[in-house]
């Protein structure tokens, strides 16, 4: 995201905009500077035209502009609904928009650069701006575009900045009448209500018809129960046995067995992530080509990119318990290797992982992958362990906790290692 700042032993107020992943090799810097204004008010007047200049540039360079983006560029405006009339006439002039028999447009981006000079954007823009400017990852790409889709199938209109308050709460009726868990429509909602917010930011929708409609869902059925314990030991004792049958240990269902993680967490690691000399596991955002054999169709070159849910904040280094050190010690790990050690377990399509391995785990262990994260959440919960440890663990926050104490509980990692033998071993 970009920021707005003051440098050290100068004047006035800077904008950093973040370079796009795609384009780093292409340039000496991962960010551009520029300066805004000599006070706060002229540096907020300026900031959102010079950042859509940059997002621009960066989207011409990366051939991801639409035709209106184009026509934006060309023009060195950010909206083109601010241009003088005569030279919006000059661009109808230039783009003709072409109908069928029953009137509608024959090239959608045309009949799309028209609405523009009115002022109107599609939510397939709303995406492809966003994507420019924040480079967030493909499954959170696919999640907006599935949010706004589905909204956009129900108003009959890809343009949805004129959509009201009433509609709003009409869509929520719809989402409870189609059946949908209460957990859906609030992540519906909240979806929604950010994309309506950077919206507001970006000047092209006036206000939040999403805010408030949380209120009063349905109530949800308690969640199931975790397994017993007994599952769990059955579950542990299998995944590190070897037989004629298993020929090899199931080291990501151990894993996420002491420590928590998210599947995509555990299945995305690098043989240079596991330090079996210290005793430690290193969870970091990485991407890379990776060449590697499948068990069908030989060698393969791949670049496997792997995010986490709440991006770099997920990032962290756990300890070994004794219990899961004895368990993974044998793994045939490459030392100095910073290649995936399942690199089969990656999907192109969203950048997840390992999602095809867990599915396996109710056939094999009587249990969900995400049992595992809520067992040992649940375990360190009952055992009185504090919450800012718990998300020093598992990166999972918890209702009421301070993002400034999140911030200076820093434990060691002998410390997390007693706590984590103690309650999970």
């Amino acid at each position: 995201m970009s920021r707005v700042f003051q440098r050290e032993g100068r004047t006035g107020y800077y904008l950093e905009v973040p370079v796009p992943r795609a384009l780093w090799q292409k340039g000496s810097t991962h960010s551009i500077v520029r300066k805004l204004g000599n006070t706060r008010r002229e540096a907020d007047a300026k900031k959102h035209a010079i950042e859509a200049q940059i997002n621009r540039d960066f989207g011409a360079k990366l051939n991801t502009l639409s035709l209106v983006e184009k026509v934006e560029q060309s023009y060195n405006t950010e909206q083109l609904s601010k241009l003088p009339q005569e030279e919006k006439e000059n661009i109808r002039s230039a783009y003709p928009v072409d109908v069928d028999e029953e009137g509608h447009p024959l090239d959608k981006e045309e009949a799309a650069l028209w609405l523009s000079l009115d002022g109107k954007s599609t939510w397939h823009q709303w995406v492809n701006k966003r994507q420019v400017l924040e480079a967030p990852s493909k499954s959170t790409v696919i999640n907006w575009k599935s949010r706004l889709k589905a909204l956009s199938n129900w108003a009959g209109t890809d343009y949805l900045s004129d959509l009201t308050k009433r509609q709003a709460l009409s869509y929520r009726d719809h989402l409870i009448s189609k059946g949908h868990t209460t957990s859906t429509i609030i992540n519906t909602i909240g979806a929604l209500s950010g994309f309506w917010n950077w919206g507001i930011e970006q000047e092209i929708i006036e206000t939040n018809i999403w805010i408030g409609l949380k209120k009063r869902l349905p109530q949800e059925e308690k969640r199931a129960e975790l397994p017993t314990d007994e599952v769990f030991r059955a579950a542990t004792h299998k995944a590190s046995t070897i037989t004629a049958q298993r020929k090899d240990k199931d080291y990501q269902f151990l894993i996420q067995r002491y420590t928590g993680c998210r599947q995509g967490e555990a299945a995305g690691l690098r043989h240079c992530d596991i330090d079996l000399k210290n005793k430690t596991i290193i969870f970091e955002e990485w991407e890379k080509v990776v060449n590697y054999e499948k068990i069908r169709g030989g060698k393969r070159s791949e670049k496997q990119v792997r995010r986490f849910k709440t991006g770099l904040k997920d990032e962290r280094c756990l300890p070994m318990t004794k219990v899961l050190f004895e368990a993974i010690k044998d793994m045939p790990l490459i030392d100095g290797s910073n290649d995936p050690i399942w690199p089969l377990r990656y999907k192109k399509t969203n950048d997840s992982w390992g999602s095809h391995w867990v599915s396996e785990y109710r056939n094999k262990y009587n249990l969900a992958s995400h049992d595992l994260r809520r067992y040992v959440i649940t375990k360190l919960n009952l055992a009185g362990v504090s919450p800012y440890i718990i998300y020093e663990v598992t990166r999972q926050k918890m209702e009421g906790m301070s993002d400034v104490t999140i911030r200076y509980t820093r434990p060691t990692t002998e410390e997390l290692r007693t706590i984590m033998t103690e309650t999970l071993d």
